[in-house]
């Protein structure tokens, strides 16, 4: 790809006249993975982008690419699962094969209009009056989490030489102030947060996504499930049974966080899909490529 038409392309989505500082780094990341090939259809995504939440979709995919290619990772883009669509990354390594469906929050005031009008539905009108701003982050990571683990992409019977993961860039909830207790909290729930977080960062409210059923929660947990996990039609299998865990990723550093970046990762695995020796096996290669968060 050339200078002027990674501009173009930028330009065309809204991108302005500060971020176009970056555009030589991030066309250095393009070169380096058309010179790896197997990417053409990302670009192909790329490319015609005319809006910014498209263009920094790609824009990470680009990102996080470039981590396994400079490390001479192989990273196929656009992989199967005998569904009808296809998941964004498959990573090989250790006899697993390692899929990874990814999204980019931006902190947009659509998404959050759209949970208060979820809230406003019979039902859920008492629990949005109680719900605390730092917690409809949560409520909307949980509700990327269900869209991304769709069975259109993702067998819901996964092969025992399956990962499944959804990466989330969650770099600009809460003003940038996510933390690790944040994603633990969404992904894996207060039981499990509890056992590596100060008690102060708990939401007894909040039920995480890979919570199992039949234990005994409290009304407001109920409210939560009736309002936020209600994204499966009836019968439709539930995430906790095949996504084997959520990588929350982090842009850095903030300045050039629109096109060229590191990403720094923390990973929350679902305990009743993945134990402690498989997940090493899997985690300790992929720090390697993708820097691990530290508190």
């Amino acid at each position: 790809m050339q200078r002027d038409e990674l501009i173009a392309i930028i330009q065309t989505a809204g991108g302005k006249c500060g971020p176009l500082g970056y555009a030589d780094a991030l066309l250095e990341k393009i070169n380096r993975l058309e010179a790896a090939g197997g990417y053409e259809a990302l670009f192909a995504q790329l490319r015609p982008a005319k809006e910014q939440g498209d263009l920094r979709g790609r824009v990470l995919e680009v990102n996080f690419a470039n981590l396994f290619v400079e490390r001479g990772a192989q990273l196929k883009y656009g992989a199967r699962q005998g569904m009808p669509g296809d998941v964004d990354f498959c990573w090989g390594v250790n006899g697993y094969q390692v899929f990874i469906e990814m999204k980019l929050l931006g902190q947009d005031r659509q998404t959050k209009e759209d949970i208060r009008q979820q809230l406003a539905n019979p039902g859920c009108k008492t629990y949005g009056a109680i719900i605390p701003d730092d917690t409809f982050d949560l409520a909307r990571i949980q509700r990327d989490i269900f869209a991304k683990s769709s069975t259109k992409k993702f067998n819901p019977k996964p092969n025992q030489d399956w990962v499944n993961l959804v990466a989330i860039d969650v770099s600009e909830l809460q003003l940038g102030t996510v933390d690790v207790a944040d994603c633990i909290l969404a992904a894996a729930g207060n039981e499990i947060a509890s056992r590596y977080c100060h008690f102060t960062y708990l939401r007894p409210t909040v039920v995480g996504v890979f919570e199992r059923d039949g234990k005994s929660i409290s009304a407001e947990q109920t409210a939560w499930v009736k309002c936020f996990h209600n994204a499966l039609t009836a019968g439709e299998p539930h995430p906790r049974d095949y996504i084997h865990g959520v990588l929350f990723l982090f842009r850095d550093p903030a300045e050039q966080a629109a096109l060229s970046y590191r990403l720094i990762a923390a990973m929350v695995w679902n305990p009743a899909l993945i134990d402690d020796a498989r997940a090493k096996t899997i985690l300790e290669p992929l720090h390697k490529i993708v820097d691990p968060l530290t508190c």
